[in-house]
């Protein structure tokens, strides 16, 4: 084979060798060092390569579980496979390997880009190869590499590539500018970025947008890191490609990310925000009523819908001057599409830099599988870092891991996450502490520069009110940039929340789900009727998931963490009332007025510190406390009545008390939702404290642990998010900071379709 490289002085080399079979345990994995005998120089499109004589090389041997391959390529197969970790792509136990690594380095011609960049921003760059051996662990040691040396291969090089054997493998590792894309369904950007669209609408506004099945955006994404590409065999005729985060070599800096999404948008979807900001009349009515109303006098008709969607839009100061408003409704089309790009580009790029700094050294970010044949068409753009390329010529069969997926098009891509970490599979019962992400900046992990990122991802399944569903918390805490010496402040933070039903929904439990939109401001209670209706045409009776989400990102949630961190028991006792399940009765059907009534129970319950309450206590005080108000205890008295019959009836307040505050040792068995109170309170004081004083990051996970004991509880999970959006709103940045959407999904398959509401907030 051409590019052959040799090694020089290797009867030398085999008399240092023990003269023994390779699964001697004498045989260790750092075998011997040996020098490069003459140079060697290839191109490759407009690039160079020079493997330079006398150039030192590397020979492990690994001959039994428990080696340690530093590249990752040989190794144990994991005890579980998991989302995080797949297997290496040779494995140990039945066979041996030698491994032959050296440095080769590349250059491109004057003019030309390299894909493999330089830590010290020379044109110049080394990139580690390495060549993999299979035998036999009865093979003789020095017989064995006496084979080897006759064939020492490149992956750099396709007919190399193609030579190898299964159960061999040829890698290469550079700091490399890798090209990827990420397609994700519109209705996925919507459902936790939609607050660029609803600014362009007067507070207060209720914005509904529909997401087909189908529609879908696609986002570049150009990763800057240190990468390593392995191609290995493990049958004739076939190769498993596999791209994976490279062991820290030498000092490095933090990965750089940049997204570019499509500008020309599915005009299908941008008809769909225009629909959404215009409401009632619709974009086409609506237009054409602009385009007739410089030419036409209007019916009283025409006129009064016009007014209706321009009050809507913010924009009746044009009703007058037909050509001012064409502009205007011109400029806000710009502005919407506009705000279409911004909210995917959002998405993708928080989205991929949040999935991305959990990603761990040596784990592996692309596995497929490929015939030969179409191997040697994808072996240029895989060694330049075009994955783009890669993936646009792959069957999606071929695909067996993209960031832990077997497809392209990203599902589930909720709150901080494009969907890469299944939320399913994240259940508290399975993954109880918080789990931590270190990334090195120097092969030193001990002093040299660190960077961290926490899984703080939970999912939990049980009751909700009106019947069961699923409820979700993303505390999110990761650094952009390596520290010598990390603290808190280093960190950005934020919280995703996330209530869900689905299936074939009552009338009352999709009223309930409305509710628990209004009790997070994401809806308002004048929207209640109107968004039930809707709700209704789109189900036609069939399943229907319900989803409601609030996502807060840093500055807000720093700010949040300060106010919650006082401990206000008015204020919790507030959200407490105004969580409260809903129901018809006068009491129950407005959370602002349910909020009046139950408030002072709650208030009551957390200056006792919940001691010596019991639901037979809790219903004796409910029912005398609404017989006091006119309203709340019902035209004859029949609320108040229900209030005092205690746990015999779902959903009063002692049936409240009774299923959220068990169990917790503060004098009382019903203390349960002030002990957790106490904790939330604890827990943001700690972060609050540790911001302030720089303390050190594992401060974090103590913070994790006083705030997820609250989050097993969905009644708690609600007043917790209720509290959070009333005190957004006494923040620098408002309500409008805070992300907060109900999203509708009806159909199944190609004819599934998302119903996304959302209201714009003051800010």
């Amino acid at each position: 084979m051409p590019f052959e490289w040799k090694l020089a002085s290797l009867d030398e080399l085999k008399e240092l060798l023990l003269d023994t079979s390779l699964q001697d345990s004498q045989v260790r994995v750092n075998l011997a060092t040996a020098k490069v005998e003459q140079p060697i120089s290839l191109g490759l499109e407009a690039l160079s390569f020079v493997l330079d004589g006398g150039t030192e090389a590397n020979i492990e041997a690994f001959n039994a579980p428990g080696d340690v391959d530093a590249d990752g390529v040989v190794g144990d197969k994991p005890a579980q496979e998991d989302m995080t970790k797949l297997s290496p792509p040779l494995l140990l136990g039945q066979d041996a390997w030698l491994k032959y690594a050296v440095r080769v380095r590349a250059k491109a011609q004057a003019g030309v880009a390299l894909p493999f960049l330089s830590g010290s921003g020379s044109g110049e760059v080394a990139i580690q190869v390495a060549d993999y051996h299979v035998h036999s662990l009865t093979d003789r040691l020095r017989d064995a590499i006496n084979t080897d040396t006759r064939n020492l291969r490149l992956p750099l090089v396709l007919e190399h590539v193609l030579k190898i054997q299964p159960k061999e493998a040829l890698s290469f590792q550079a700091r490399t500018r890798l090209e990827t894309s990420v397609t994700l369904a519109w209705g996925d950007v919507f459902s936790t970025n939609l607050n660029p669209l609803s600014r362009l609408l007067p507070v207060g506004t209720l914005l509904a947008i529909k997401a087909t099945a189908g529609a879908t955006v696609t986002g570049s994404v150009s990763v800057t890191d240190d990468f390593m590409v392995t191609f290995s065999r493990e049958k004739a005729g076939a190769m498993v490609v596999s791209v994976q985060k490279g062991a820290v070599r030498e000092a490095k800096r933090a990965a750089q990310i940049g997204v570019t999404v499509e500008a020309a948008v599915d005009p299908a979807v941008v008809d769909a925000a225009l629909n959404a900001l215009v409401g009632l009349p619709g974009l086409s009515h609506f237009e054409q009523l602009v385009d007739k109303l410089s030419t036409t006098q209007l019916s009283e008709e025409e006129k009064k819908l016009l007014r209706l969607a321009l009050d809507r839009l913010g924009m009746t100061d044009y009703e007058a001057d037909a050509t001012a408003l064409k502009r205007a409704w011109e400029d806000q089309k710009a502005k919407a599409k506009q705000a279409l790009v911004t909210m995917a580009a959002e998405k993708i790029s928080s989205g991929f830099q949040y999935e991305y700094a959990r990603v761990s050294e040596q784990q592996t970010l692309l596995r497929l599988e490929v015939a030969d044949a179409q191997l040697a068409k994808l072996h240029l753009p895989l060694v330049m870092g075009r994955l783009t390329q890669v993936l646009k010529q792959v069957e999606p069969g071929a695909l067996r891991s993209y960031f832990q997926q077997n497809t392209r098009t990203l599902s589930e891509a909720w709150g901080f996450t494009l969907g890469f970490s299944k939320w399913q599979v994240l259940k508290s019962q399975t993954q109880r502490k918080l789990q931590r992400v270190a990334q090195y900046g120097s092969p030193d992990p001990v002093h040299g520069p660190r960077r961290y990122a926490f899984m703080g991802m939970r999912s939990y399944e049980g009751g909700l009110f009106q019947g069961t569903g699923r409820w979700s918390v993303d505390f999110k805490a990761d650094m952009g940039e390596f520290r010598a010496q990390p603290t808190v402040r280093d960190f950005s933070y934020g919280l995703y929340l996330q209530l869900q039903r689905k299936g074939k929904l009552s009338e009352t439990a999709v009223r309930q789900a409305i509710d628990e939109a209004i009790v997070w401001h994401v809806l308002d209670d004048a929207d209640e009727e109107q968004v039930l209706k809707q709700i209704q045409e789109a189900a036609k009776g069939e399943a229907v998931e319900l989803r409601l989400e609030v996502k807060l990102a840093d500055t807000v949630f720093r700010e949040l963490t300060a106010l919650a961190a006082m401990g206000v028991p008015e204020l919790y006792a507030k959200a407490l009332a105004r969580s409260m399940p809903w129901d018809k009765s006068p009491a129950r059907a407005n959370p602002e007025f349910r909020q009046s009534v139950y408030a002072p129970l709650w208030m009551t319950y957390l200056t006792e510190k919940g001691k010596d309450w019991t639901p037979p206590r809790a219903a004796q005080r409910a029912a005398a406390w609404l017989k006091q108000n006119k309203i709340a205890k019902g035209s004859a008295g029949e609320v108040a009545y229900w209030e005092g019959q205690g746990t015999a009836y779902p959903n009063t307040f002692a049936d409240v008390l009774d299923k959220n505050s068990r169990l917790a040792d503060v004098g009382s068995q019903y203390g349960g939702t002030y002990v957790r109170w106490q904790r939330l309170v604890a827990g943001m004081a700690l972060l609050r404290d540790g911001l302030q004083q720089g303390a050190d990051p594992a401060v974090i996970e103590k913070v994790f642990e006083e705030l997820e004991e609250l989050w097993r509880v969905s009644f708690h999970v609600k007043a917790f998010g209720a509290m959070l959006l009333e005190l957004s709103a006494k923040s620098v940045q408002g309500m409008a900071a805070v992300e907060r959407t109900f999203t509708v999904v009806t159909g199944t398959g190609d004819k599934q379709s998302q119903l996304v509401f959302t209201a714009s907030r003051e800010g």
